[in-house]
C-alpha cells in the first residue's frame, strides 16, 4: 500500500486541482461572455436604435420635401390661372369680395415657400447627422470597409442627380432674363389694363415667367425624389450589413462565442 498510496494521492490531488482550475477558468470565460453580450445590448441601445429612429425622421422630412415641391408647382399654376381670370373678367362679374380669393392663393404660396425652406434645412441637417450615426455603427460593428464602399456609391449617384438637376434647370431658364422682371413690373403699373390688347400682352409675359417657374419646381420634385430613393437604397444596404453583424453575434450563442 505504501508504494501505491503516494501515486494514487498525487493523481487524486491533480484531479481535484484540475476540477478547481477548470471551474475558475470556465467561470472567467462565462463572465467574459456575459460582458460581451452586455456590450452587444448596449450597441443596440446606444447606436443601432438611435440610428433607426433618426433615419425614419430624415426619410419623413425628405418625403415631405419633394411632395411640397410638387405642391409649389401646382400653386404657381393656380396663381396664374387666377390672374388670367382676373384679366379677362370685368370687375362687376368678379364680385365685391373677390379680392379674398387671389389674396388667399398668394398667402398659401408664401407659406408653402417657407415650409420648403424649413424642410430643406431640416433634411440637410438630418442627413449630415444621420451619416455620422451610420459611421459610428459601422465602426462599433467592425463593418466600416463595407460601409465605406456603399457610401462611395451613394455619393457618386447623388452627385450625378445634382448634375442632372443643374442641366435641366439651366435649360429651363435659358429664355428668362432676370433683368427684365423689374421693367416688366414698371410696365404693368404704367399700362392701361382696361384695354383688351394690353391685358393679352401682359398675360403672355406673365405666362413666360410662370411656365418655367412651375417646371423648375417639378424638376426639383423629381430630382429630390431620386435622391430620396438613393438614400433609401443606401440605408437598406447598410441596414442589412449592420443587422446581420449584430444578429450573428447574438444568435450563435455561447459555444460559438467560445470557439
Amino acid at each position: 500500500m505504501s508504494n501505491t498510496s503516494p501515486s494514487f494521492t498525487s493523481q487524486l490531488l491533480i484531479a481535484v486541482i484540475t476540477i478547481f482550475l477548470g471551474s475558475f477558468l470556465f467561470a472567467g470565460i462565462l463572465e467574459s461572455y456575459k460582458k460581451d453580450q452586455s456590450v452587444q445590448k448596449e450597441l443596440i441601445k446606444d447606436y443601432y436604435r438611435p440610428m433607426r429612429a433618426m433615419q425614419a425622421t430624415c426619410a419623413s422630412n425628405h418625403n415631405q420635401l419633394f411632395l411640397k415641391h410638387g405642391e409649389m408647382s401646382g400653386s404657381y399654376q393656380l396663381m396664374y390661372s387666377e390672374l388670367e381670370h382676373m384679366f379677362v373678367t370685368s370687375e362687376s362679374e368678379l364680385g365685391r369680395d373677390y379680392e379674398a380669393i387671389p389674396m388667399s392663393i398668394f398667402k398659401a404660396n408664401s407659406e408653402l415657400k417657407l415650409k420648403i425652406k424649413e424642410l430643406n434645412k431640416n433634411v440637410s441637417t438630418c442627413r449630415s447627422e444621420l451619416f455620422l450615426k451610420y459611421e459610428e455603427v459601422a465602426l462599433v460593428t467592425g463593418t466600416y470597409p463595407e460601409f465605406y464602399e456603399f457610401a462611395q456609391e451613394r455619393a457618386k449617384t447623388v452627385n450625378v442627380i445634382y448634375s442632372k438637376r443643374k442641366e435641366l434647370a439651366n435649360e429651363n431658364t435659358k429664355e428668362i432674363d432676370p433683368n427684365e422682371l423689374l421693367p416688366m413690373m414698371r410696365e404693368f403699373l404704367a399700362k392701361d389694363l382696361s384695354s383688351h390688347e394690353n391685358k393679352s400682352h401682359f398675360l403672355k409675359k406673365l405666362e413666360s415667367i410662370f411656365e418655367p417657374t412651375k417646371k423648375h419646381n417639378l424638376i426639383l420634385m423629381e430630382t429630390e425624389q431620386e435622391i430620396f430613393e438613393t438614400e433609401h437604397e443606401f440605408f437598406k444596404n447598410i441596414h442589412t450589413l449592420f443587422s446581420k453583424e449584430i444578429s450573428d453575434k447574438h444568435s450563435n450563442g455561447f459555444l460559438s462565442w467560445l470557439f
